[in-house]
């Protein structure tokens, strides 16, 4: 089995739309091969702060996604990974690249971008006077690695990762949320940022490296910013959220187009926070849900 082609959306808040503030977040996806001609896959979501401080984050957002996955696409596409399943050594390694290699990369280079797009941009007497800070264009970021055999993630800020077990016979629940930031005390909205000095030191906190068992039972999973957690009252709601979420993504066509997904994600932040949702969503073989079983 192997991994299907990614889908990814993002939708503005709906209090941002009765605002009439752009949207925050942003996502991104990718398909290619490596040296050796293995198949991968990319996903990335960001979210831009917001507010006064960070007032183009919504051009930081769009830089890191587009950033991560450039960067990931770059070393991995030039890499000979074997087609065979990875030993221990050689997942521990690939965890380190995500700890520490490819995110100094990614945040050596989110900086000079949002630093040259500073310049470019036309900006008026007070911006001009105001400088150039990092803080203008915070975002958050979280990328996921998918390979025949393993996958990653590495990140930084306050996105979600689940796990969606599909064709499931068990009672439990079919989610699991793998990867969150709550464990982290902070007040109020604070989350750790790409615009901070130490923004290397806490993608470490987030990276993981996880091998597929080849007889696993098909699985999706859903990466996401944090509107669509903060919709929700309870992590229960959210991993029935993500269970339909997947359901609806598994009706895409061929050009990733998925309607019933983009429904659903605007119901999410017209009924929940209001904030900017984005999601990017893959599964790893032949997708059926208990839903689609049911019906036949």
């Amino acid at each position: 089995m192997n991994w299907q082609p990614p889908i990814h959306r993002s939708l503005i808040g709906a209090s941002h739309r009765r605002k009439g503030v752009v949207c925050q977040d942003y996502s991104l996806t990718a398909s290619f091969r490596s040296r050796s001609g293995v198949p991968i896959k990319l996903m990335a979501v960001a979210d831009g702060h917001g507010g006064k401080r960070y007032w183009r984050s919504h051009v930081g957002s769009k830089l890191a996604c587009e950033i991560a996955i450039q960067q990931a696409r770059k070393e991995l596409g030039k890499r000979l990974l074997s087609w065979s399943a990875p030993s221990s050594s050689s997942l521990a390694n690939w965890h380190q690249w995500l700890k520490r290699e490819l995110p100094g990369k990614i945040v050596q280079n989110w900086r000079m971008a949002v630093a040259n797009e500073w310049q470019k941009f036309e900006k008026s007497a007070e911006q001009e006077a105001e400088g150039f800070s990092l803080y203008t264009y915070g975002s958050t970021l979280g990328l996921v690695v998918l390979t025949p055999h393993w996958w990653g993630c590495a990140g930084i800020g306050d996105w979600d990762l689940a796990r969606i077990k599909m064709n499931a016979t068990e009672a439990s629940s079919n989610a699991e949320l793998i990867n969150r930031e709550d464990s982290f005390e902070r007040p109020g909205e604070s989350t750790f940022s790409l615009c901070k000095s130490d923004a290397l030191l806490h993608f470490a906190e987030r990276s993981c490296v996880q091998s597929i068992d080849p007889d696993e039972q098909p699985f999706a999973l859903m990466l996401c910013t944090d509107g669509i957690r903060k919709s929700c009252a309870s992590d229960d709601d959210f991993l029935a959220l993500a269970e339909y979420l997947v359901s609806e993504a598994s009706g895409s066509g061929a050009d990733g187009e998925s309607t019933a997904l983009d429904v659903g994600l605007n119901r999410i932040t017209t009924e929940g926070s209001g904030d900017d949702v984005s999601v990017a969503i893959d599964i790893h073989g032949q997708l059926k849900p208990e839903s689609e079983a049911e019906a036949k």
